[in-house]
Order: C-alpha cells, then structure tokens, then sequence
C-alpha cells in the first residue's frame, strides 16, 4: 500500500500544498494534519473583516468541506504531532503512527509572547488563529480603551479595526517608525498619519515597562518613561518566528530562522520538505536566504513542491508580494524593502493615492502602492522581468509604469 504525502499544518501552504499535488496528477493518498478543530481558513481577514464582522466564518474558508472529500484529501483536524522518525519515515499524531513516502511541513508561525510583569493577565490576548480572533472580537465589544503592543501590520490593521468601531486606540512601537522592517520611511509615515487621523494615539521609541491589573484583568500599562495608560484590552503584536518545534529532533538544517529548504522545498532530510512561513529559502530577487511571511509565498513554494514531487517543470517564481488594508487604504507592496535604494515618488501622498518605488541600479526591485491597483500590478511584472526604467516617466502618475521601461532582462 503506498503511503503517500503527509502534510502537516492546514494554513494557506498545507491546503495550497494538498490542492497542488492533486492538480499535478500526484494519485497516491494525501492526509492534511491541524491542530485545529476547524475547517483550513484564510489568515487575512482575522485582523480586518472577520474581526470587523463584516466577513462570517463561512467565507474566509480557504476550501469547502466538499473539496477535501472530492480531492480524496484526508483531514485531521484537532490532531497534535508528537514527532518526526525519519529514518523510518513515520509521523506519530496523538499515539498513531502515519507512515509518509513524502513529508511536507507547513507548520507556519508563532507569535511571539512577552516576558513582563503583568503579561499573564487575562485580556492581554495575541492573533494568530481563527480562535484568537473569535475571542479578540468578542473582548472588543465592550473594550472601549485598547493598547496596542507593536507597530506592524497586524498590530495597525487591528487598530484601524477598533478605531472605525469607536475605540479609543493606542499603538505602541518600540522603533523610531512604524512598520520599520518591512516598508521605508515615506510610507511608515504616511501610515502614522493616517492613523493619527483616525484619532490612534501614536507612541514610537516605547519601552514596555509592565502590565497592572484589577481581578486578573489588565487594567494599565506601564511604560519604561513612566508613562501609565489606562487599558480595557491589550493585543500583543511584536512578529512571529517559524514554528520549528519539530524539527530538532528530526536533525533538520535551519537558517535565517526558519527550516532550511532549496528551490523545490526540500529540506536537509531525505522526503522531507517544508514550505510556507516555517521555510527560509534563498529569495532570487534579494541573494539572501530568509523567510517571507505571504499567502503568495506559500502558494508559489507549495507549486514548486508539487511539481517537483509530479516530475514536472517546476513554475517560474514571480515578484514576492502582499497587501495591508487600512482605514480605505489598500497598501498592496511588490518586491522586498532594500538598504540603499534610491526611492521615487509617483504621485501624492496627500491624494491618497501614490506609488514609491525603489531602484538599484536603474532597475525596478520594489514598489509600495497606496490605492493604485495597476501600479502594483505592473510593478510585480517589471521586478519579476528586472526591468530598467526611466526616472523621468516613472515619476509621472500620468503615465503607464509600463511605459517608463528602458529595457527588460527577462520577457
């Protein structure tokens, strides 16, 4: 009996990784392992329009129920993997055994926690998964001050949630910008003033100094100048790193923080691959081995896997890419921050509609738009071909960005 794929971990890279394989003629069995009691969902929507109640649970679904059954997938929901046995190619999931011919490891992130005094109270909550998102919106309803631990996408994308809910909201950030890592100065602050504007109270340089409490409750939190702010609710948004917990066992290489995996996904161990958050690759566009946190980099990285497996071509890589909406800001980004850019501005922030690219070398590597659709969509195909543009006609809202290329590496 053949043993087929086991792949463990249903986010965005298991299911997109089940969904592949079948789509490439793989006919063997697949069983997807969670450990959640729900069917696989979409990530996204859990800081904005499911946490907003615009979205139901039904609609963030990343399949139906009749998908898994039609695909002949097998789902484990609410199973715990205890480890890995490589050399006998078995997974143990809750005292069974599950023999693999492929072992697939889409175990994403984890949030990261905080060591203060105080941070065991019970309203100070994280995001990660659909259960926290359920309890974070039932503790928004009666919250009406909320502080918010951390100036990054899910930290802002809940604040603006709370703050179009009415709340008074807090964003606390340990660096001098916020969003410091993953976009340049120009549009952290064009980020903080519109939240600013919003009526989100801004506090940079912060250092957390402890949390206080009435009843098991937080009820202030105290920052290292001395500063005390009243809080109903406190999230906790300060990054993640891959969820690597079974991989030491398994003599798995790391880098960069994540499991070590080459262009088809496959990690130091023989049948055993890894894709999604938990895997650092080398990026193509950047030379540098790194993890890249994006529904995009999970599908892209869950094709290649399946196609290696199938023995067919493996598909070309495009641009990474990604997307943050905020207040009626659609931030959609291409490429990855750089160090030593030169930076363009194509139209006006104050519009509310612009685009800022960064080049290196006259080539296009990356683009953050603000509510300029085909902007990102031309950026992701000019990064993707290492397009040289014109400054001139690239700084031009009125012009095309496709039309400012000079020249073209690849077609």
């Amino acid at each position: 009996m053949k043993t087929g794929a086991v792949i463990i971990g249903a986010s965005h890279a298991g299911t997109q990784a089940a969904a592949a394989l079948r789509q490439s003629g793989w006919q063997d069995p697949i069983t997807l392992v969670s450990n959640e009691g729900c069917l696989p969902y979409h990530r996204p929507p859990l800081s904005k329009g499911f946490l907003s109640g615009q979205q139901g649970e039904d609609q963030i679904l990343l399949r139906g129920e009749g998908f898994y059954r039609d695909q002949q997938i097998t789902l484990l929901n609410g199973r715990e993997v205890q480890q890995i046995l490589p050399d006998r190619q078995t997974v143990e999931v809750d005292g069974a055994t599950l023999p693999y011919e492929a072992l697939i490891l889409a175990t994403g992130a984890v949030p990261r926690r905080l060591s203060l005094p105080g941070s065991g109270l019970d309203n100070i909550l994280m995001l990660r998964t659909l259960a926290d998102s359920r309890l974070l919106k039932e503790h928004l309803r009666d919250a009406e001050r909320i502080v918010i631990v951390g100036g990054g996408f899910i930290g802002l994308e809940v604040a603006a949630t709370a703050a179009k809910a009415g709340k008074a909201v807090t964003v606390i950030e340990a660096q001098d910008r916020l969003i410091a890592r993953a976009l340049p100065p120009l549009l952290s602050g064009y980020f903080r003033d519109l939240h600013v504007q919003n009526g989100v109270a801004i506090r940079l340089n912060a250092r957390l100094d402890r949390f206080e409490g009435e009843g098991g409750r937080v009820s202030h939190v105290l920052l290292a100048g001395g500063e005390r702010l009243a809080a109903d609710l406190v999230l906790v948004g300060v990054g993640s790193d891959a969820n690597c917990s079974l991989t030491a066992q398994a003599g798995l290489a790391m880098e960069a923080g994540g499991i070590l995996v080459d262009a088809y996904c496959a990690t130091s161990a023989a049948s055993i691959y890894a894709v999604g958050d938990c895997a650092a690759q080398l990026n193509t566009h950047t030379g540098a081995v790194m993890r890249v946190e994006s529904v995009q980099n999970a599908t892209d990285q869950a094709r290649a896997l399946a196609a290696h497996l199938t023995d067919k071509p493996l598909p070309a890589r495009g641009a990474n890419w990604f997307w943050s909406d905020q207040y009626a800001a659609k931030l959609q980004m291409a490429g990855i921050v750089r160090e030593g850019c030169d930076g363009l501005l194509r139209g006006d922030p104050q519009s509310g509609e612009f685009t800022f690219l960064q080049m290196m070398d006259s080539r296009l590597v990356a683009a953050f738009s603000v509510n300029r659709a085909g902007d990102h969509m031309a950026a992701r195909k000019l990064i993707a071909s290492r397009a040289r543009l014109d400054r001139t006609m690239a700084i031009d809202p009125a012009v095309p960005l496709v039309k400012a290329v000079v020249e073209m590496e690849k077609a």
